[in-house]
């Protein structure tokens, strides 16, 4: 009997894959389209923000990520509105990089569960399906990390709110981020149709990253957060 798609990310790694060396040139993304600078970078940023958040987190991946969303929040936006600046894209690079050796450590999170289901069911780019559903995502799990909601907030150099309110800080900041290179799209621009809200939000809670993270969701959360952005 033949199964159709079950529409899931699947990962494959082992340690004979690693690489002993990576080289970033800055040089090889003069050129690259905005539209893709900014999925690429909102990618990262994402990366940094879940590593932080991430039940998996420890002193290491945490020092990365910080770092990484400093940089990448920093510097997004210049090599968006400019894609010929090599210093915002060697800062932008070096961000990323560090975005990775941090999630390697800790993983990831629901942005990434709901953007992999995303991505399985429409086709839609990585980094615009996270985008789509990444500010609600963080205020759904805002509750469940304060510390590493603060620790975003200050990686994005915030000063520090009147209310002591650090996530509200974080996540409006990369509200204004993610509007700076125009990548939010709702969910029916993406091609999602009401009757497709289940099977993606059945998809995200089988990721396995979203096991990660700090607020695990029903199904019927994820379906909720889908409908807010439809």
């Amino acid at each position: 009997m033949v199964q159709g798609p079950k529409h899931r990310k699947v990962y494959i790694g082992h340690p004979s894959v690693k690489p002993r060396i990576a080289l970033l040139d800055p040089e090889l993304t003069i050129g690259l389209p905005a539209r893709i600078t900014a999925a690429t970078g909102i990618d990262a940023l994402v990366h940094g923000i879940e590593s932080l958040a991430s039940i998996g987190a420890n002193p290491v991946s945490v020092a990365y990520a910080t770092q990484a969303v400093a940089m990448i929040g920093r510097w997004l936006p210049v090599a968006h509105r400019d894609g010929s600046d090599l210093e915002a894209r060697a800062q932008l690079m070096l961000g990323a990089h560090l975005a990775g050796q941090a999630l390697t450590i800790s993983g990831l999170g629901l942005v990434h569960g709901i953007g992999h289901a995303l991505t399985a069911h429409t086709g839609t780019p990585h980094g615009v399906a996270l985008a789509a559903v990444l500010e609600e995502v963080l205020e759904f799990s805002a509750p469940a990390a304060p510390d590493a909601f603060e620790q975003t907030a200050r990686a994005l150099r915030l000063a520090p709110p009147a209310e002591g309110d650090w996530a509200r800080a974080a996540i409006d900041a990369v509200r204004e981020i993610s509007g700076a290179v125009d990548i939010k799209r709702p969910l029916r621009d993406l091609g999602v149709r009401p009757d497709m809200l289940g099977a993606i939000a059945s998809g995200a809670l089988a990721d396995a990253v979203t096991r990660n993270a700090p607020r695990r969701p029903t199904q019927e959360e994820i379906s909720g957060i889908l409908e807010a952005v439809l």
